[in-house]
């Protein structure tokens, strides 16, 4: 195979390497790729491993492959944290799907003021979207998923960010642009804040400011949180120099 390795999730990776069967789901990919015996690839599991690998053996319900020793893969630096007001319907996987391929370290779903509750069994829709991120991860390439925690209260998940991380809240009724507030060269991780539909009310774009956040705006355009999410994911991973 020429060029980048293609990527395949493998969540039992461990040192030393040795043989690996490839779970369902990345078989499946393997095959859509049309990956066959003696292509080499890139195995990774999610949480920071990879390892260089050759596939030996397909089978019509398994993948095998035999891996090297796996290495700790760095953390990009400065990481990209988004708070995402929990949006309705079918939205979050399809928000964590692109985040993802963007390279994303944590999509915080908040629970905010407008937020609309969803019945059902909340960990079953958590598995689903940790699911969806490694999908994610192994189509576009990206080495380690975001972390994903179940949703919580917003201000709770805001109090609790790094003292030393920069803090922005975008807000539709804010005037000043990116530019003005995010210096690039500043150290420190970022996170920000994005509402659900309805937008964040005024309370908490009050608090939010109280805890040092600063409101930013996207432009002239009302934006679906969907559109929102991935334009300001977009705009602070190129200042970040991500995109290079």
């Amino acid at each position: 195979m020429a060029g980048r390795l293609r990527r395949l999730h493998a969540p039992e990776l461990r040192e030393g390497g040795g043989p690996i069967t490839l779970p369902v789901g990345s078989a499946m990919h393997a095959r859509v790729l049309r990956l066959g015996v003696g292509d080499r690839v890139e195995l990774f599991d999610g949480c920071g491993r990879a390892a260089p690998a050759t596939i030996v053996a397909i089978e019509r319900d398994r993948v095998l492959c035999e891996a090297l020793d796996s290495e700790q893969v760095p953390t990009a630096s400065p990481a990209l944290h988004l708070v995402l007001g929990l949006p309705k319907g079918g939205k979050p996987e399809e928000i964590v799907r692109m985040l993802s391929e963007l390279g994303v370290a944590g999509i915080h779903l908040a629970v905010c003021e407008r937020s609309v509750p969803r019945p059902g069994d909340a960990s079953a829709r958590m598995a689903r979207l940790a699911r969806i991120a490694l999908e994610a991860c192994a189509q576009s390439g990206q080495p380690r998923a975001p972390v994903l925690p179940g949703p919580r209260p917003l201000l709770e998940i805001t109090a609790g960010v790094p003292h030393d991380a920069r803090r922005l809240v975008f807000w539709e009724c804010a005037d000043t642009p990116l530019q003005q507030v995010f210096d690039p060269s500043t150290r420190g991780d970022v996170w920000a804040v994005i509402g659900p539909e309805g937008g964040l009310s005024e309370r908490e774009v009050d608090a939010l400011r109280t805890q040092g956040f600063a409101r930013v705006g996207l432009g002239t355009a009302l934006l679906r949180v969907d559109t929102a999410a991935v334009v300001a994911a977009a705009l602070l991973l190129d200042r970040l120099d991500r995109l290079a």
